[in-house]
């Protein structure tokens, strides 16, 4: 123990002796650190942490499974629920829920409020009780008994002030009264909705629960496994059952229709994990550039130590106790790294989450604690003892006779030390190129989605939703109504040039799809399913609103109403698919019919432009428009155009939807260019990120190359003096290090190559119009790095051409 703290004062003393070189070394691995922390505390939240519910391992979802219809899945219907609850022997517990968006009123001005309707077993098949109070009761879960609420523990502080006589307390809702129950813990998240904020009774009347129901998909369901039942078992058993339901009800299912089943964690990480991975692997390549590049100036300082190394072991000292001396001052540097670099983690992590909070699901969980602070230790400890084994075992290893005699031009552990520098660089060059290509690749990605037009115009846009309440507005007729009021006095709001509803807005997060019948179509193969699409209820001037083309006939007219013909608009892409030779006006379409009513045909009467929905880079579905006079609408999107800046115009518009109803709340108020932002979010942030960290590796790069070419410089100083005596010109001596420079460079540009064309293949889920093998963005990147590389080398050739030859051989 006396000879380890001898070990560590003796350390601290020579570092602190070289201040330039200690810092150098501290901000090289702070850079590292600090970024294998920050994304690795987002991993440890997203991929790693478990969901917090009881044995989150045994949750599991089901959904419907559609091959031939793009692979879709679907959520399940009410029917189809009852079928999985008590048709099955796998599960202890299955629930379903869907989402519920309740005004809250009697409190100032009205509120929308993020909510779910849960099905009885829903928080004991998540296994979480209340906090407080107590949650659902299976009697609740019937129509007439369901005016009870739990809240979360964030709307129960905001609306009571966490006041525990909350419970009891009744609460306005839609114009109703509802009692609350409970309050939930405060790490409590609705997993299919993590912004719910309230949770009440599902409770449908019995005819949601009929077969004409089964394709009517809009539950999410949850389900816990039994005791010792895997998930395969699971899936095997949902297969046949969906077998049986397919010859129970063949007008209800396609045969191929069937079942699957996924755990909740795999759902909840599935679509960011390839990216989270990506990233984890770009911080480890930035931690080994600068691994090597320390390495690499412990082995240049090495070389002047030799004397020192040689007096230690001529003194007695073992070759175990230099190389622990030479460890303990690696350690050292490598903690003041670490601390360093936890500091630039935690700013990186809360820059992280401010940047991206809506597209890194869990986001709240991210932040710095006891997992993160091991792992930093963890990593400071391993890149100590990484980048200062091979230096400290080849100055160990140096020959006491040769380091001792002053006439030796080189000791042979400094010759071999110079060979383990060049190798470093090599390596270093190929990982800086691996991550280059990479980045440029996502750059590339993310430019071309962004020039992918939309098919409709999102500048000055403004967005938001309206949600009628069934208890007042019980009737289409009345829907409709308000509507037909609401939309002429926002168009009166000075600024505003164009306003339209829908029941589905463009990148608004939200899809209504349905299958349909077209009027003299060929019958399809028996297991090529039916026309499908999108199903949008929209005003007459939504097309306008959103300057969506019009390629042929019309759009909707305020004459469109239920008395007259029903009609519908459809998207070009329809016309390509189920018309491409014919003239689409005045084609007829029509939904299922329930049994023994006439089938109610629907007219084509115009044919505009296909508008961008889920995502820009998402696969084109058909989109059929129907009028909202004609269908009726509870809820509505409406988009507003304005002269200027469309979120400025939000408290005038507010006002004119409360002049006609005082307590109809707008929600989710945002610009059209805020929903396309987000839609591409994801993609952006890992272009940010790993283009960021390419930059780190290519400065530490060069860094790296200079700091060999200055100490090869520097050793060669008597060769150069020598050839510089005998006549060689200064372009000679140039030439001659740019030389050995470029050749270290090439080597890593081909390993690096080798490498990405390796690894690409990872990042392509993640890249559109665009292959990992892109040979336009590989010479590229070849050649910025092998520019970057040259110019580093060009300083200590210059300096080698200054060499005075005199000077030189006199110093020798």
């Amino acid at each position: 123990m006396n000879t380890f703290l001898q070990d560590l004062r003796y350390g601290a003393r020579r570092l602190v002796a070289a201040p330039a070189f200690t810092t150098v070394v501290v901000l090289t691995l702070a850079l590292g650190i600090g970024a294998n922390t920050a994304v690795f505390s987002v991993v440890n939240a997203v991929l790693l942490r478990p969901l917090p519910y009881r044995e989150p391992e045994r949750l599991v979802t089901i959904n419907h499974f559609y091959p031939s219809l793009n692979s879709l899945e679907a959520p399940v219907s009410a029917p189809g629920f009852v079928d999985y609850r008590d048709r099955t022997r796998v599960f202890s517990g299955v629930a379903v829920q869907a989402g519920w968006a309740p005004n809250l009123t009697g409190r100032s001005d009205p509120e929308r409020l993020n909510g779910t309707r849960v099905s009885a077993l829903y928080f004991s098949t998540l296994g979480v009780p209340a906090a407080h109070g107590r949650t659902l009761l299976p009697e609740e879960d019937q129509p007439g008994r369901n005016r009870v609420v739990v809240l979360s523990d964030g709307l129960w502080r905001r609306l009571f002030a966490a006041s525990p006589g909350a419970v009891g307390s009744t609460i306005q809702l839609n114009g109703e009264t509802y009692e609350v129950v409970g309050v939930m813990p405060p790490g409590f998240r609705d997993f299919f909705g993590r912004a719910t904020e309230l949770w009440s009774p599902l409770a449908l009347p019995p005819e949601r629960y009929s077969s004409n129901e089964r394709t009517s998909e809009w539950l999410n369901l949850t389900a816990r496994l039994k005791l010792g039942t895997s998930e395969q078992q699971a899936a095997a058993e949902m297969a046949t059952l969906a077998s049986q339901l397919k010859r129970q009800y063949p007008d209800s299912y396609p045969p191929d229709w069937t079942l699957t089943v996924k755990r909740l964690d795999e759902v909840a990480t599935g679509k960011i994990r390839p990216a989270l991975l990506v990233l984890l692997g770009a911080v480890g390549f930035v931690l080994l550039i600068g691994c090597a590049n320390v390495a690499n100036l412990l082995l240049g300082r090495a070389a002047t130590r030799l004397k020192e190394v040689a007096i230690r072991t001529a003194l007695g000292a073992s070759r175990w106790r230099v190389v622990r001396q030479l460890l303990v001052e690696s350690l050292l540097l490598a903690l003041a790294g670490g601390a360093a670099g936890l500091l630039l983690a935690y700013a990186g992590v809360r820059a992280l989450v401010v940047m991206n909070p809506t597209n890194l699901p869990r986001a709240e969980e991210i932040g710095v604690d006891a997992t993160m602070m091991l792992f930093t230790l963890g990593t400071s400890l391993f890149t100590g003892v990484l980048f200062g084994l091979v230096p400290a075992l080849q100055t160990s290893n140096a020959s006491l006779r040769e380091t001792l005699s002053e006439s030796a031009r080189g000791s042979t552990a400094d010759r071999a030390g110079r060979n383990v520098r060049r190798a470093l660089v090599v390596a270093e060059v190929a990982l800086a190129l691996t991550l280059l290509v990479g980045a440029g690749l996502l750059i590339q990605s993310v430019a071309r989605l962004q020039r992918v037009e939309p098919g409709f115009d999102p500048d000055k846009l403004l967005t938001f939703t309206l949600s009628l309440p069934q208890s007042k507005y019980h009737s289409d007729t009345q829907q409709v109504a308000f509507f037909d009021q609401v939309l002429p006095r926002i168009a009166a709001v000075p600024g505003v040039r164009a306003v339209g509803a829908t029941s589905v807005l463009p990148f608004g997060g939200n899809w209504a799809t349905g299958t349909f019948t077209i009027e003299g179509l060929q019958q399809r193969a028996p297991n090529e399913p039916g026309p499908w699409g999108d199903i949008r209820l929209v005003s007459p001037d939504f097309f306008q609103a959103l300057r969506v083309p019009l390629r042929r006939g019309r759009v909707f007219t305020d004459q469109d109403g239920p008395a007259t013909m029903p009609v519908a608009v459809v998207d070009d892409e329809m016309v390509r698919r189920y018309w491409p030779n014919e003239d689409p006006i005045g084609k007829r379409l029509a939904f299922g019919a329930p049994p023994g009513e006439p089938t109610r045909w629907i007219t084509v009467v115009g044919v505009v432009g296909h508008t961008k929905h889920e995502g820009l880079d998402a696969d084109a579905r058909v989109q059929l428009y129907l009028p909202y006079r004609q269908a009726g609408a509870n809820a509505m999107a409406i988009a507003v155009r304005t002269t200027g800046d469309p979120l400025a115009a939000a408290s005038a518009v507010r006002a004119a939807v409360h002049a006609v109803d005082r307590d109809q709340p707008l929600s989710q108020v945002r610009s059209m260019a805020e929903l396309l932002e987000a839609s591409v979010g994801q993609r952006r942030l890992s272009m940010l990120l790993l283009g960021l960290f390419s930059a780190i590796a290519l400065v530490l790069s060069a860094v790296g190359i200079y700091g060999v070419m200055s100490y090869s410089v520097a050793q060669r100083t008597r060769e150069i003096g020598v050839r510089m005596a005998l006549g060689a010109a200064r372009t000679s001596v140039l030439g001659l290090v740019l030389r050995q420079g470029v050749v270290l460079t090439l080597a890593g540009v081909a390993a690096g190559v080798l490498a990405s064309l390796a690894l690409n293949r990872l990042l392509a889920s993640q890249l559109y119009a665009v292959r990992a093998t892109d040979p336009a963005t590989f010479l590229i990147v070849a050649a910025l790095l092998t520019g970057v590389a040259t110019l580093a080398c060009l300083l200590p050739a210059l300096r080698a051409t200054r060499v005075d030859p005199v000077v030189a051989l006199r110093q020798e």
